[in-house]
């Protein structure tokens, strides 16, 4: 049986987390935070291999989180979600290549699996 890899999803919005765990838990083991705090104290505890994050949140934007991440936690893959046209601090971070990849909402199911599994698997 192949390896299941472990993907964390932050969002604000609850239905975004329950539509990403809903669909996406057949291929990956699914963790879901609503803020940039709760992931970090999740990834204290919870060996991750991707981090999801969307970038528009209160109190720490995704790019923030997953600057965080980076520092304590380099050997993640960092992908963020973003369904607003303010692109030039995402598009900073993947140029530096601080965030893997950047993907627009609304996301397509088989799309973004395949986007996934193909960071997951060029990364471990």
């Amino acid at each position: 049986m192949a390896k299941k890899f472990t993907v964390l999803y932050v969002d604000d919005e609850q239905d975004n987390l329950l539509a990403f765990r809903s669909v996406f838990r057949r291929y990956f083991n699914v963790f879901t935070a609503s803020g940039g705090s709760e992931a970090l104290d999740l990834l204290k505890n919870q060996a991750v291999h991707l981090v999801l994050s969307d970038q528009r949140m209160p109190n720490m934007t995704g790019i923030e989180l997953l600057d965080n991440v980076n520092t304590h936690y380099p050997s993640i893959v960092k992908m963020i979600v973003t369904g607003y046209s303010e692109m030039e601090p995402i598009l900073t971070a993947v140029e530096q290549g601080r965030v893997a990849q950047y993907i627009t909402k609304p996301w397509k199911v088989e799309e973004l699996k395949s986007i996934l599994e193909n960071a997951l698997h060029t990364s471990h």
